[in-house]
């Protein structure tokens, strides 16, 4: 890491922020929720400082900081005056998710801020290989029971195979950005999309990460793709400067 900042030194003194990516519907490009997101001035990239992490055993000491920050970040914003149909997305590990006591630590960051927990989806990162996939089932029903959102970030990069996909049963699906850059050329994509669209039922929300220029939103809207977000709608920023 740059500047010799550890791991730890970096979560107990918060040396970090956290950014909100907007997500919009795309039939009428209307703000619907945004995804938070770590940014950390001691790394080269957010993935840098999760990799050591990882490695040091605080994947789940930085999921609950940068957690508690963006809740923080987004109630501060908004102040009083909550919009209870904008959503905060949060990136979470399946690690941190198969914690004991999880859904009930996140659902009492939730109400510390007052916000409600239908307010909240949990971005599900697929990066991490499952080592407790029982475990985090068991969490992901908790979570589901107690309000809270279940969203699997990054379909078509990851790990997760079909039956994990089906068991988990995510009320949210992000496609990976890969499937955005270039739609509107690319023909396999198109029918790739449309075979995702048709396959999860209408209570799914379907989000096309990574939208870059116009005539890829245009072909997202005409695939039946629900929801998007990508440099072309919006960059990432501080939520004070977003609303």
């Amino acid at each position: 890491m740059e500047n010799k900042k550890t791991v730890r030194e970096i979560i107990v003194n918060h040396l970090f922020t956290n950014v909100f990516q907007p997500i919009y519907q795309l039939s009428n490009i209307e703000l619907v929720g945004y995804e938070s997101l770590l940014r950390c001035p001691f790394v080269k990239s957010p993935d840098e400082l999760f990799m050591n992490a990882s490695e040091r055993g605080d994947i789940y000491n930085l999921d609950i900081a940068s957690i508690a920050n963006s809740l923080k970040d987004f109630a501060a914003h908004y102040k009083n005056d909550y919009p209870y149909n904008i959503f905060l997305s949060l990136n979470v590990y399946p690690s941190t998710i198969a914690m004991p006591f999880f859904p009930q630590v996140l659902e009492q960051l939730v109400k510390n801020v007052s916000l409600f927990n239908q307010q909240i989806i949990l971005e599900i990162n697929e990066s991490e290989k499952i080592e407790n996939f029982d475990k985090m089932l068991r969490n992901i029903h908790i979570l589901k029971e107690l309000g809270f959102l279940v969203a699997l970030d990054d379909l078509g990069k990851g790990e997760y195979s079909l039956q994990s996909l089906l068991e988990i049963a995510p009320q949210v699906i992000k496609l990976d950005r890969y499937f955005a850059k270039g739609l509107a050329g690319d023909v396999k994509k198109q029918r790739a999309i449309s075979s995702i669209v048709q396959f999860f039922s209408e209570n799914t929300k379907i989000i096309l990460e990574g939208i870059e220029t116009e005539e890829d939103l245009r072909c997202a809207k005409l695939l039946g793709v629900p929801y998007g977000q990508g440099y072309y709608l919006a960059k990432p920023q501080r939520l004070n400067k977003a609303k």
